[in-house]
């Protein structure tokens, strides 16, 4: 039979997982924080979630169709706006439609 492995020593080592989940969260949060920024007013409410990779691609998800195809029309001025804001750089942007969950007109 194994011995018991103490709760705290289970707690310390999820302690690592749970410090990465949160780095990535914060980090997320800083980005879609830069990309509300640098954004004109209106495409603001449409923009719920941001990533930038370490490769430098820079993802952004918005709410419909319609609103994508109005962000891609001004990532030549998003990609630089964003680099400047989080000292990092910006090399591509990738635009993905992801209706929000428990508003009108959504899957969720």
């Amino acid at each position: 039979m194994r011995k018991p492995i103490p709760i705290s020593e289970l707690l310390a080592q999820g302690k690592a997982k749970l410090e990465r989940l949160r780095a990535g969260a914060d980090a997320a949060s800083e980005t879609l924080a830069a990309v509300h920024r640098s954004l004109p007013a209106e495409l603001c409410g449409h923009v719920w979630g941001a990533s930038l990779s370490p490769d430098g691609a820079l993802t952004v998800v918005v709410d419909s169709g319609s609103w994508a195809s109005r962000l891609r029309y001004v990532t030549s001025e998003l990609e630089p706006a964003v680099a400047t804001l989080l000292s990092r750089e910006v090399r591509r942007t990738v635009v993905r439609v992801r209706p929000r969950a428990g508003r009108p007109g959504s899957a969720g």
